[in-house]
């Protein structure tokens, strides 16, 4: 192999064997302790965290604080809130949930009211808790729909196919969003293990493309690394990737027209997720007007090929 790279700033050496660094989410692979609690942290993780999650811990904070709430007007005395009906425990506790929900919300529909000043100043608390809540809520959100990330929708496998009259690794993405993606530029290094002296240390070498930068993603970009005597994959074969747990670690910039901000992407192929011996289908086509379709279903796509069958590939398929 040629020279390694300097430590791109994931590790290098290591007492055991590691699992992939760049996690498929494009989060990198490394736990946090020890590092202390600070508001920050969870603010600019629930801007990050998905919308799945983000909706649940909204509604679950806005639940809770209202039972909360509900559970210490239910045990005042019932005087205290004028306009409620007569009934059992269960309807009391339900009609204390629904007013604590108007405070909370600051509605008011006036069919319960605080009359004593207990009530009245938890009430109003409420109602101030409630107004400083939506407003945080507010905040994040406007974060969320507001942070210009890149959404780009990676092919599940990277391939190991022919190329002009060689072998090259390839593997191909496109925009999941309909958002302009302009001036792309691409990195792709690979990682390779090996043992040292009793420690798992860690190899990178960059891999050149034969296309570094794009102009425009209005379809998928393929990339593809030509497996020469340059290469640092020269020579290697399926067995060398996997005894190495080799990755392939790829960083994708590119100008987000919307937004008017550079945007990135990172995503890694571990080497049981390289397929040996295939070729991509193309994703997309043009119908009997000359339109063109780009299929997003199609980006995983490929077939195997024979070895004895290997002539040519085609960048742009």
């Amino acid at each position: 192999m040629k020279k390694s790279l300097k430590d791109p700033g994931i590790g290098q050496k290591f007492e055991q064997a590691t699992n992939r660094a760049i996690n498929k989410d494009g989060s990198f692979n490394i736990k946090r302790i020890n590092f202390g609690y600070h508001f920050k942290n969870t603010y600019q993780w629930l801007i990050r965290t998905s919308w799945p999650i983000f909706l649940i811990i909204v509604v679950l904070f806005i639940v809770d604080t209202n039972l909360i709430f509900a559970s210490i007007y239910f045990f005042i005395e019932p005087n205290e809130l004028a306009g409620l009906i007569q009934g059992d425990q269960y309807s009391r506790f339900l009609q204390c949930l629904y007013f604590s929900f108007q405070s909370f919300t600051t509605v008011g529909y006036g069919a319960i009211s605080p009359v004593g000043h207990t009530t009245g100043i938890i009430s109003s608390f409420e109602s101030v808790f409630g107004l400083i809540s939506f407003a945080f809520i507010t905040g994040l959100l406007y974060g969320r729909f507001s942070r210009p990330n890149a959404l780009f929708q990676y092919s599940k496998n990277a391939l190991i196919a022919p190329f002009q009259d060689g072998w090259s690794l390839q593997f191909r993405f496109v925009n999941g969003r309909s958002s302009t993606i302009i001036e792309l530029e691409a990195n792709v290094m690979i990682s390779y293990t090996k043992v040292v002296e009793g420690n798992f240390e860690r190899m990178f070498y960059n891999l050149k493309l034969e296309r570094k930068n794009l102009l425009f993603l209005p379809l998928n970009w393929t990339l593809v690394h030509k497996i020469d005597k340059s290469s640092p994959l020269f020579e290697m074969g399926q067995d060398d990737f996997k005894n190495g747990t080799a990755e392939i670690m790829i960083l994708i910039k590119g100008f987000d027209d919307t937004f008017s901000q550079i945007v990135h992407s990172r995503y890694s192929y571990t080497w049981d997720e390289i397929v040996w011996g295939a070729r991509f289908v193309k994703p997309y086509f043009t119908d009997e007007n000359g339109d063109t379709y780009l299929d997003a279903e199609q980006i995983d796509k490929y077939e195997p090929l024979h070895f004895e069958a290997f002539n040519s590939f085609d960048s742009n398929s």
